[in-house]
């Protein structure tokens, strides 16, 4: 089976009645896009200060104020040519009367589905009705609904507000082309939305001390399999003197594996990671707090909190310090609701 074949997506054309269609079967190992139809979805153009990923969520932040719906959903799309300008897209979170994939379905609007195009206009048939679009340096600078083909007098008002001179591409609409489906939608993508919607912070810490504990167990099945491993190497050479060399050469590669296993099980130690994000957890509270990312490396834990917790930096050190299970505690509040605090695990949890 080739590459494509079995990891490919399924898309599922979601029409405004509810309706939906199968439009392309997935591989082996599948996830479900609904390819919401162009009639549902509303599209403008916008500007972004400096392109970067901030500016990119302060824009979806401010659609979704602006949203008539807070059952809404929002998609950038930034130029590939100039990252400042971009795309917003809007449309409502999918309402189905088929059964689909019981896990969490990612949707996009079916202009996003379909092949782009370089440069030009174009008149695309939709699953619904028609789009027209005009589109620069390989990105969509202007789009537009109709159910039916545009009369002219449409056609020509669409091209002013695009800025379109008509001199130069005419006043006809274009013949209506039937645009094939994206191929390169990015798999990923809807196992990140998955993810997100599984990812609250109770799972993620009771996740996280599952993965260690086995980690842990792991450890020490492998080290009580290399020690047995070790003894019956030392009988072999008191008993086998002429192949002492051999077996000294297994000897000593059984005791670097000892040693690659004593330090997985010092870097993962369950307890002391576990004591000291919940000392963590305890002492940062206020509104919506929650943690969004955790690291531990050389017994030194980062850990990124989201939210506005009750104490300031002074009050907030003091407290962490005074955990059993914390030592060298900084606090740094980042931009956007951000806290980080960097700290060491006591000596008496590591050991």
């Amino acid at each position: 089976m080739e590459l494509p074949s079995l990891f490919s997506q399924r898309l599922i054309a979601l029409y405004s009645d509810g309706s939906t269609q199968l439009i392309r079967p997935g591989g082996l190992i599948q996830t479900d896009v609904l390819v919401v139809s162009r009639a549902q979805c509303s599209f403008k153009r916008i500007s972004l200060p400096n392109g970067s990923r901030n500016a990119v969520r302060a824009a979806l932040l401010q659609a979704k104020r602006e949203a008539s719906s807070e059952a809404n959903i929002s998609q950038i799309e930034q130029d590939p040519s100039n990252r400042k300008m971009a795309g917003l897209w809007t449309w409502a979170v999918p309402q189905t009367t088929a059964d689909l994939n019981p896990h969490p379905t990612r949707s996009i609007p079916e202009t996003l589905a379909r092949q782009p195009m370089q440069a030009g206009l174009r008149l695309v048939k939709c699953l619904e009705g028609v789009e027209g679009q005009v589109w620069e340096e390989g990105a969509l600078v202007a789009s537009r609904w109709w159910p039916d083909v545009p009369r002219q007098g449409q056609w020509i008002t669409f091209l002013r507000s695009a800025r379109i001179k008509t001199d130069e591409h005419g006043i006809a609409p274009p013949p209506l082309t039937e645009v094939p489906w994206r191929t390169n939608l990015p798999l990923l993508q809807s196992l990140i939305d998955a993810l997100q919607t599984f990812a609250t912070p109770g799972r993620l810490f009771m996740t996280a001390g599952i993965v260690l504990a086995v980690m842990f167990m792991y450890s020490g099945a492998q080290y009580i399999r290399y020690t047995q491993t070790l003894k019956n190497l030392q009988t072999q050479i008191t008993a086998r003197k002429e192949v002492v060399s051999d077996v000294l050469q297994q000897r000593n590669q059984a005791i670097q594996n000892l040693k690659a296993i004593d330090k997985m099980a010092n870097i993962g130690v369950p307890t002391a990671l576990l004591s000291g994000l919940a000392g963590i957890l305890e002492k940062v509270q206020g509104k919506d707090t929650r943690i969004v990312r955790f690291s531990l490396s050389d017994n030194q834990l980062l850990v990124k909190i989201k939210g506005e917790p009750d104490l300031d930096g002074a009050a907030l050190v003091k407290s962490l310090e005074d955990d059993p299970a914390l030592e060298k505690v900084s606090v740094n509040f980042r931009p956007n609701k951000m806290l980080e605090i960097s700290s060491e695990l006591s000596a008496g949890n590591v050991q």
